[in-house]
C-alpha cells in the first residue's frame, strides 16, 4: 500500500527534512517516492508556495524544485492570468531569497524555476532579464507594465547589490543554457527564439557591467567576473547555434572577448578565461576577429606567458599549467595555415614554443600531460603543410623550407620521447598509462608517415643513421626507439628502391650479430622491435636477395627465446611468403631446420603455425611436382604426430600422472593453462597448423588470374599422391572432430581449413573434390557446434564451383540446399540459433542469385515452401542480422526475371505476403536502423512486379497492419509516394531514410505507439496462421510447409 500523502504543510516540511536524515536506503527510497507523488498531486502548487516561506534552505529548495516539476508537467493547463500571477510570485520569491540571506542553492533553484517559466511562456515574459534586474533594483516584484524598454539598463545595474547582480548573471546564463537544449522550431516552443533575441541587448549590458566591476574594490568583484565569464560562455555557444540567423548577436558578443583575454593574466580569473578561449579556438574559431588573434599572439610574447611556459616544460603539469599549453595548441590549430606560411620572427617563435611542448620533462602520458595534445597539433601541422604544398599553384614558396625545417626539428625531438622507460619505472605504471603510452607511440608513427609525404626518402636515411648510431650496448632504449620509427616508415617505401642503400647499411651492420649474441645485455623489448623490423621491410629482402640468408638465420636462431619467438615467426612467415620463388631451392633446408625445432617442443602454437605456413609457402614455389609432394608429406607428418598425441592424451584416464610416467613428449605452450585441456590444445594446434599450411600453399596474390577461363580442375584420383595427401588431411579432420564433438574452436578451425582451398584455381592438397566437401558439410547436424559457421562455409563453397561441369554443380547445389533448409526446419524457433538463421538465408540468397531454378526442382519443392514461410517469419522477427539477410533475400527474389511458370507462380503467391510483412515493418515493428535495408525488397517489388500496387493496397488494409487509426486517405498518399519511386533503379539513394521521412509525415509511427497494444492479438493471430500458398496451382501445401508456417509468439 502506498504511503499517505502529507495533508498539512507541517507534514510536508517534516517529510522533506527526513530526506536529509541518516536512514536505511529503503526508507530514503520510500520518502522520495512519496515526495514525488506529492509534487505531482493537485496540492503541489500550494505546498510549493508554503515551503518557500520557511527559513530552512533545504525546505525552500524543495519548494522551488516542486514549482519546476509542476511547470514541466502542468504548464499547459494554466490560463494566461494564472501564468502572470505565478510569474509575479516567482520573482517575489527570488528577490526575497536574496534579501533574507538564503543560500546559493536556493537562489539557483529559483533561477531555474524562472527559466522554466520562460521556456513554457516565452511570449508572456518577453523582457525577462530587464524585468528581473529592475525588480532586483527595487527590491520587489515589479508588475510587467512597469518594465520600461527605454530605461538605460546600465544605470540600473549600477544600483544592484553585488549578490543581486550575481543572481542576475546566474539567471542569464541558465536561461540561455536551457534554451540551447530545446528545439526552437517546434510548435511547443513557438516564439522562443524571437523573445530570446529581444533580451540580447540586456544580456550584453549585464555582462559588460560584470567585466567593469574588476575596477571595483568590492571583495566580490572577482567572483562576479568569474560568473560573467561563465555567462558569456553560455551565450557564445548559443550564438554558434544561431549564427546563420543572427549576426547582431555574434557582433555584440565579440566585444566581450577582449576583456576575457585580459582576464587571463589575473590568477583569480585565469581558469574560466582560459577554458572559454580554448573552447572557442577549438570549436568556434570563426567567432574571433583578427584583432582578437593579434591580442592572443601578443599575449604569448609577454613575461607572464614566458613564466607560464617555463613552468610547463619544466614539469609542472598541474591543471592550470596544462590549460595554458592547451590554449597555445588551440591557437596554433586555429591559425595553422598562417603559421605555415609565416616566415616572420614572431610566427617562428610561436612554432618553436609549440615544438618545445614535445620536450617537456617527464615520461609522456604517465607524467607529461601535454605531450599527446602537442603531438596531435604537429600531426595537424604536417597534414596541412602537405595540403598547402600540393594544392597551391607553382610559384614562390619560400615558406616551404621554413615549415619543413620546423617539422624535422619536431621529429628530432619526438623520436626519443617514445623510448620505453626502464623496467622498474614501467612496472609502476597502471594499465591506463601503459595503454596511453602505447597509443602515443602509434601517434608518432602516424606523424612520421605523414612527414614522409613532405620529406621523402631522406627521412628513412635519418632513422637508418640513428639506428646505426644507437648500436652501442648502452643505447638499448634509443635503438628500440630508432628502429620503431624506421619500421613505422616501411609502408611508405613498399616497392620503392630509392631507400635500399640506407636499409642496406642497417641490415649489413653489426645489428644481426648484436641480436644473436647479446640476449642478456640488450633489453627484450629492443630485440623484439629489431626483429619486427625485418618483417616490416620484407620487400627489401625480396629485392636484395644477398641479405635474405642472414636475416632468416637470425630469425631461426632466436626462436628459442620465448620473448622473440612470436615476432620472429611472424617475420619468417612474411619473408618466406614474399620471397618464396627465391627460397624454393632451400625447401629441404627449411624442413630440416624445423625438424630440429619441433624436437625441442618449446614453441608456442601460434609460432608453430606461422613457421609451418612459411615453409609451406616456400614449398608452393617448388617447380617439380614430385619433390613438392615429398616436402608436403614430410611437413604434414609433424601435424599427424600432434593429432595422434592429442587422441592418445585424451585416452589417458589420469592425464598428469600417466603422461609424465610414460615419457610422452608433451608440447609445452605458454597459452596452455589447465593440464586437463592439453588434449584439446594439441588437437587445435594440429588444426591450426593445417590452416597455416593451407594458406601457405595458396597461389601468391600477385599471380595473374584469368576470370574468363573455363578451365576445369581435374578430378583427384584417390590412388594418386595428391589423393593420398588429401585422404590423410581429411582423416585427421574427421578423427579430431569425433574426438572433440562439443568444441566450437574445432568446428571453426575445420571450416577455415576447407576455405583455404576454395579460392584456388589449380589442384592442390587443400583443394578437395567438391563432392567430398559437399558430403562432409551435409553430414553436420544441428548438434554440431557452430553449425551456422558450417553453413557460412557452404556459402563460400558455392563460389568455388565455377570450374565444375554443369551437371555436377547442379547435384552439389541441390544437396547443399536440402541440407541447409533441413537444418532450418529442425530449429524449434527461427531465433534459437541466430547464426544459423542468418547464414541459412544468405546461402539460399546466394544460390538463387546464381541459379534461380535450383530452388524450384521438383524434389525440393516441399522444403522450398517451408523456406519461403521461414524467410517471411524472419522478416517479421526482431533479430537484426537474420532480418537483414531476409530483406536481402526478398530483394533478390523480387528481382528474378520470369523464367518459368513455377517461379512466376511463386512470386504471385508470395508477393502479397511479402507486402504485408514489409508494410508491418514500415508501420512500426522495425527500428529506424532497419528501414534502409527493408526498403530494398520494397524497391525491387515496385520496380519489377506489375501487381505491386495491389499487393501494397491489400497490405495497408490488412488487419495485421500495426495501427487501425490511420485514415484511408493517408494510406493512399503513402502508397502514391511509394509508387512514384518506381524509377528507383535509375537514381535511388538513401531509400530507407526517404522512406522513414515519408512514414513520419504520415504519422505511421505515432499511430503505432498509441494502438500497438490494442492490435497485438490480431497481429499474433495473423502470424500464427499465415495464408497458405503452394508453388503449383494443382499442388496442396505439404505437411512440412504447413507445420513450418505456424508461429509460436513469445
Amino acid at each position: 500500500m502506498e504511503p499517505q500523502l502529507p495533508s498539512t504543510i507541517q507534514e510536508a516540511e517534516a517529510l522533506v527534512l527526513a530526506l536529509y536524515e541518516p536512514s536505511p536506503p529503503e526508507t530514503i527510497a520510500r520518502i522520495q517516492e512519496t515526495l514525488h507523488r506529492m509534487q505531482r498531486s493537485p496540492s503541489g502548487w500550494w505546498i510549493a508556495r508554503d515551503l518557500l516561506g520557511y527559513a530552512d534552505d533545504k525546505v525552500k529548495f524543495f519548494g522551488a524544485l516542486t514549482l519546476i516539476v509542476k511547470l514541466n508537467t502542468e504548464s499547459s493547463s494554466l490560463s494566461k492570468e494564472d501564468a502572470s500571477e505565478l510569474l509575479q510570485n516567482l520573482i517575489g520569491w527570488f528577490v526575497r531569497s536574496l534579501d533574507d540571506g538564503s543560500g546559493a542553492m536556493v537562489v539557483r533553484k529559483l533561477s531555474a524555476a524562472l527559466v522554466t517559466f520562460f521556456l513554457c511562456f516565452p511570449t508572456q515574459w518577453g523582457l525577462c532579464i530587464r524585468h528581473l534586474c529592475l525588480s532586483l533594483s527595487e527590491g520587489v516584484a515589479l508588475p510587467q507594465d512597469r518594465v520600461d524598454e527605454t530605461i538605460d539598463l546600465s544605470s540600473v545595474l549600477q544600483t544592484l547589490q553585488p549578490r543581486n547582480f550575481q543572481a542576475a548573471l546566474w539567471f542569464s546564463g541558465a536561461l540561455i543554457d536551457e534554451a540551447t537544449k530545446v528545439e526552437m522550431n517546434s510548435a511547443k516552443h513557438m516564439g522562443l527564439y524571437e523573445n530570446l533575441t529581444r533580451n540580447v541587448p540586456d544580456a550584453m549590458a549585464l555582462m559588460s557591467h560584470g567585466f567593469l566591476r574588476r575596477r571595483s574594490s568590492d571583495p566580490m568583484s572577482h567572483s562576479l567576473q568569474k560568473d560573467t565569464i561563465t555567462c558569456l560562455q553560455s551565450w557564445v555557444w548559443f550564438s554558434q547555434r544561431v549564427s546563420a540567423h543572427n549576426d547582431e548577436l555574434v557582433h555584440a558578443l565579440r566585444a566581450l572577448v577582449q576583456p576575457t583575454i585580459t582576464a587571463l593574466c589575473d590568477n583569480e580569473l585565469y581558469e574560466g578565461a582560459v577554458e572559454l578561449l580554448s573552447e572557442i579556438l577549438s570549436n568556434y574559431s570563426g567567432f574571433l576577429t583578427d584583432e582578437h588573434y593579434e591580442s592572443l599572439f601578443s599575449l604569448f610574447e609577454t613575461q607572464w606567458s614566458h613564466e607560464r611556459y617555463q613552468r610547463l616544460v619544466q614539469g609542472d603539469f598541474d591543471f592550470d599549467s596544462v590549460q595554458f599549453g592547451q590554449l597555445m595548441i588551440a591557437l596554433g590549430d586555429s591559425k595553422v595555415e598562417d603559421l605555415i606560411h609565416g616566415v616572420d620572427a614572431r610566427s617562428s617563435r610561436f612554432v618553436a614554443h609549440l615544438r618545445g611542448l614535445l620536450s617537456a620533462q617527464g615520461y609522456p602520458v604517465s607524467e607529461d600531460k601535454i605531450f599527446v595534445p602537442a603531438l596531435e597539433f604537429w600531426s595537424t601541422y604536417v597534414e596541412t603543410l602537405t595540403d598547402c604544398i600540393y594544392s597551391e599553384e607553382e610559384g614562390s614558396k619560400e615558406w616551404v623550407s621554413t615549415a619543413t625545417s620546423h617539422v624535422l626539428e619536431a621529429i628530432s625531438t619526438v623520436w626519443q620521447r617514445i623510448a620505453y622507460p626502464p623496467a622498474s619505472v614501467l612496472a609502476d605504471w597502471d594499465s591506463v598509462d601503459r595503454a596511453g603510452f602505447g597509443d602515443a607511440r602509434k601517434d608518432v608513427a602516424d606523424l612520421l608517415q605523414s612527414t614522409f609525404t613532405v620529406t621523402g626518402p631522406p627521412l628513412i636515411s635519418t632513422f637508418a643513421n640513428l639506428t646505426l648510431q644507437s648500436l652501442s650496448p648502452n643505447s638499448s632504449s634509443d635503438l628500440e626507439a630508432a628502429t620503431f620509427c624506421l619500421g613505422s616508415l616501411a609502408d611508405c617505401v613498399t616497392g620503392d628502391a630509392r631507400c635500399d642503400e640506407s636499409l642496406r647499411a642497417v641490415f649489413s651492420s653489426p645489428l644481426f650479430d648484436l641480436l644473436q649474441t647479446s640476449g642478456s645485455s640488450m633489453q627484450g623489448r629492443t630485440r623484439q622491435t629489431c626483429i619486427s623490423l625485418i618483417e616490416r621491410y620484407s620487400d627489401y629482402f625480396e629485392r636484395e636477395t644477398q641479405s635474405l640468408p642472414a636475416a632468416l638465420n637470425l630469425l631461426f636462431s632466436v626462436l628459442a627465446d620465448p620473448l622473440l619467438a612470436g615476432p620472429a615467426a611472424k617475420s619468417i612467415l612474411q619473408l618466406c611468403s614474399s620471397s618464396r620463388s627465391i627460397l624454393a631451392s632451400e625447401a629441404s633446408a627449411f624442413l630440416s631446420q624445423y625438424e630440429g625445432i619441433a624436437a625441442q617442443s618449446q614453441l608456442d602454437c601460434l609460432a608453430v603455425e606461422r613457421i609451418m605456413g612459411a615453409i609451406a609457402a616456400v614449398i608452393q614455389a617448388v617447380p617439380d611436382e614430385s619433390t613438392k609432394f615429398d616436402h608436403i608429406n614430410f611437413l604434414l607428418s609433424f601435424v599427424q604426430k600432434d593429432a595422434r598425441l592429442s587422441m592418445h592424451l585424451l585416452s589417458l584416464p589420469n592425464l598428469q600422472s600417466d603422461a609424465s610416467g610414460s615419457g610422452t613428449d608433451i608440447h609445452r605452450c605458454p597459452a596452455l593453462g589447465d593440464p586437463s585441456e592439453l588434449p584439446l590444445h594439441m588437437a587445435l594446434k594440429a588444426l591450426r597448423c593445417l590452416i597455416g599450411i593451407g594458406k601457405g600453399l595458396q597461389a601468391p596474390g600477385d599471380v595473374p588470374f584469368d576470370l574468363d577461363s573455363e578451365k576445369d580442375i581435374p578430378a583427384t584420383d584417390s590412388s594418386s599422391r595428391l589423393g593420398h595427401l588429401q585422404s590423410g588431411i581429411m582423416s585427421m579432420i574427421v578423427q579430431l572432430q569425433r574426438a572433440f564433438p562439443q568444441s566450437d574452436e574445432i568446428s571453426e578451425s575445420i571450416c577455415t581449413i576447407f576455405r583455404s582451398g576454395f579460392s584456388e584455381s589449380d589442384a592442390g592438397p587443400f583443394v578437395f573434390p567438391p563432392g567430398l566437401v559437399c558430403d562432409y558439410l551435409t553430414e553436420q547436424t544441428p548438434q554440431t557446434p557452430r553449425i551456422g559457421y558450417f553453413v557460412n562455409t557452404a556459402c563460400s563453397f558455392l563460389s568455388s564451383l565455377r570450374n565444375m561441369k554443369s551437371g555436377d554443380v547442379d547435384e552439389v547445389r541441390t544437396k547443399l540446399l536440402r541440407w541447409v533448409i533441413t537444418l532450418l526446419q529442425q530449429q524449434p524457433e527461427p531465433d534459437n540459433d541466430v547464426e544459423l538463421a542468418q547464414n541459412g538465408i544468405e546461402f539460399t540468397n546466394r544460390l538463387i542469385s546464381r541459379e534461380p531454378a535450383s530452388l524450384f526442382r521438383p524434389d525440393c519443392l516441399p522444403l522450398t515452401e517451408f523456406f519461403f514461410i521461414y524467410a517471411l517469419r524472419i522478416l517479421d522477427g526482431r533479430e537484426p542480422l537474420p532480418k537483414a539477410a531476409a530483406a536481402d533475400f526478398w530483394a533478390t527474389f523480387m528481382a528474378l526475371k520470369p523464367a518459368d511458370a513455377t517461379i512466376d507462380h511463386a512470386i504471385a503467391q508470395l508477393g502479397p505476403l511479402l507486402a504485408q510483412s514489409i508494410v508491418r515493418n514500415i508501420g512500426g515493428t522495425a527500428s529506424r536502423s532497419e528501414l534502409d535495408r527493408l526498403s530494398e525488397p520494397l524497391k525491387k517489388m515496385v520496380s519489377n512486379q506489375a501487381k505491386a500496387r495491389n499487393w501494397l493496397e491489400q497490405a495497408l488494409s490488412d488487419p495485421s497492419f500495426p495501427s487501425q487509426q490511420l485514415a484511408g486517405d493517408e494510406k493512399a498518399v503513402f502508397l502514391k509516394k511509394i509508387m512514384k519511386w518506381s524509377s528507383w533503379s535509375e537514381g535511388y539513394q538513401s531509400g530507407g531514410a526517404r522512406l522513414l521521412a515519408c512514414c513520419a509525415r504520415l504519422k505511421l509511427r505515432l499511430c503505432l505507439v498509441k494502438s500497438m497494444f490494442e492490435n497485438l492479438e490480431s497481429k499474433r493471430q495473423c502470424l500464427n496462421s499465415p495464408p497458405a500458398f503452394h508453388l503449383h496451382p494443382e499442388m496442396t501445401p505439404s505437411n512440412d510447409a504447413q507445420h513450418c508456417g505456424s508461429r509460436n509468439e513469445k
